[in-house]
């Protein structure tokens, strides 16, 4: 398996086919023997390290500043994986991963505008 072109930037859905984003890091176990895949990263602070390390600050620091930093980027085990295809798809829900914390606080956030209820 090309682990980049099989894997990386790959969409990703939950066992109920909703979309959760896309892979944006992968993180390797390179201790003894074969280098193996342990866990998939997802969120704005793993892309941005992944084009340069400042970048993947500010976007922590973001995160940080929105109250959706614990917990990311978010980190899926690869256990979770259930079939890696045109997408990647996983056998938990959005809601037992953390994931779904951005779309929470943006929830949260749009109850608040005037007219949205």
């Amino acid at each position: 398996m090309d682990i980049v072109r099989d894997v990386l930037d790959k969409s990703i859905v939950d066992r109920n086919g909703r979309e959760m984003g896309r892979v944006d890091a992968i993180v390797l176990d390179v201790g003894d023997g074969q280098p193996r895949i342990t866990a998939l990263l997802v969120g704005p602070s793993a892309l941005g390290s992944r084009l340069h390390p400042a970048v993947g600050r500010l976007m922590h620091t973001l995160e940080r500043h929105l109250g959706v930093a614990r917990g990311r980027p978010a980190r899926i085990a690869v256990e979770d994986v259930e079939e890696v295809d045109r997408r990647v798809r996983l056998r938990l829900s959005i809601g037992e991963t953390d994931v779904g914390a951005i779309e929470q606080w943006v929830r949260r956030w749009i109850v608040r505008l005037p007219g949205s209820r």
